[in-house]
């Protein structure tokens, strides 16, 4: 599974992610969590994901692909997820981010919101 997306994107949602793991008490630095996001897209780490994400169309978000894409990409991110250390967050830890996904949860409060795609 390889999601493509813009860089803007990527590191955003890192930050996103490490603000999720700092909210249920994991501390990783924005770096390693720009590597564990591209491992979340599929890739080795963000170097692969840089010099890979140029050559292909940016990947159809969840909301858009079929049931099918949305299970595989999910059940490989929770893998990585804990690979990384953090199954016991795995889930809740997706649901924030959703690195795959159009919809975003607000930190504050909890609602979706969406991002554009750049």
């Amino acid at each position: 599974m390889r999601f493509f997306t813009s860089e803007t994107r990527i590191k955003r949602d890192a930050k996103r992610l490490m603000k999720s793991l700092a909210r249920h008490g994991q501390e990783l630095k924005y770096t390693k969590c720009l590597d564990l996001m591209a491992r979340l897209h599929g890739f080795s780490h963000f170097q692969e994901w840089k010099r890979t994400v140029l050559d292909g169309p940016l990947s159809t978000f969840d909301e858009d692909a079929d049931d099918e894409a949305v299970e595989a990409r999910f059940q490989h991110q929770e893998c990585v997820m804990a690979e990384a250390g953090f199954a016991a967050i795995a889930g809740v830890v997706l649901d924030e981010v959703n690195p795959t996904g159009w919809r975003k949860q607000s930190f504050g409060t909890g609602e979706a919101f969406t991002h554009d795609a750049a």
